[in-house]
């Protein structure tokens, strides 16, 4: 799904320009495109990749003294239009614990606002490579440079903030975005969302606001279910990062092996460019699978009558 109204070139966030180098970027990896340990022993099995290390809050704005705690009337519609205008395609609110942090450095408030920008195709279609990663990092880049401007609206309200880099390893952001009701967490341990399937970009930005205005939202634990009757992600992936294996009740679990991933350090979405969720679109994949249990229920139901009545035969 395109936005045309992507982009930050308005004069709002033309400031945020402090952003870390390509080899500022590089040098912040914790985690891929590291070797495989030497002596042969199976790499740490990890849920999900944290690209970068820890960032400096580069907003503009300071925290207020005395922040306040409760939003007013109209602010998150106010806040969610200059969102979209920046280029943020969702939108999720989560309540937290502290033991979401990932560093040493504490959260400092517990409520969240989880946010999502599209990741371009040329960055899908471009191979592993300095090419990959030149745009790969630029679009962290851009995506931090909005996620401050965003948190310097907040606090120009009033309200104190905690800014996630979209690069960097605060919090784990595929699990954070699935706990805030925007999509599920699929078998290639990128969080997959109606609007974008597993192309996006995430970053949080925690706040002193009390109120947010958490959702019901739509049960999207089905995704995984499809995940796991498809493992493309899996057979796509060239260093084999992911793996499938046997779990102890006999089912089958997918481990990431974050040494062997390349995604952060040459730029590589083999794993994006196979899923069908990006390759047919969320409401494609969705209708088939509806289909495909619709059918699997009926198939099942018909053998049930079948061996009843087969029973009631057999006792007469």
């Amino acid at each position: 799904m395109e936005n045309e109204k992507r982009g930050c070139d308005c004069e709002t966030t033309s400031e945020y320009i402090d952003e870390p180098s390509n080899d500022e970027l590089k040098e912040n990896i914790g985690c891929c495109g590291e070797t495989v340990d030497e002596t042969g022993k199976p790499p740490e099995e990890i849920e999900e990749c944290s690209c970068g290390g820890e960032f400096p809050d580069k907003s503009l704005v300071d925290n207020p003294k005395n922040p306040k705690t409760a939003a007013y009337n109209g602010f998150f519609d106010e806040f969610e239009q200059f969102a979209h205008s920046m280029g943020i395609v969702s939108i999720g609110y989560v309540h937290t614990d502290s033991d979401w942090a990932n560093t040493e450095e504490p959260l400092s408030y517990l409520n969240a606002i989880v946010l999502t920008l599209e990741m371009g195709k040329d960055i899908i279609v471009a191979p592993p490579g300095p090419k990959a990663q030149e745009l790969n990092d630029a679009t962290y880049a851009k995506f931090g440079q909005i996620t401050y401007a965003l948190s310097d609206f907040i606090r120009a309200k009033g309200f104190a903030t905690q800014v996630a880099h979209p690069y960097g390893d605060l919090v784990s952001f595929s699990p954070l975005g699935q706990e805030a009701g925007m999509g599920w967490v699929g078998q290639s341990g990128l969080l997959i969302t109606p609007e974008l399937g597993p192309r996006q970009k995430i970053s949080a930005i925690f706040t002193s606001i009390e109120n947010l205005p958490f959702k019901t939202t739509e049960d999207y634990s089905w995704i995984i279910d499809y995940c796991e009757k498809c493992g493309k992600c899996i057979k796509a992936c060239p260093e084999k990062a992911l793996i499938e294996t046997e779990s102890c009740c006999g089912g089958k679990e997918t481990q990431f092996i974050q040494n062997r991933c390349i995604g952060c350090s040459q730029g590589c979405t083999s794993c994006i460019e196979a899923c069908p969720f990006d390759q047919k679109g969320y409401e494609h994949v969705k209708t088939r699978f509806d289909k495909m249990n619709a059918k699997l229920k009926e198939k099942q139901s018909k053998n049930g009558n079948t061996m009843k009545k087969y029973n009631e035969n057999t006792k007469n």
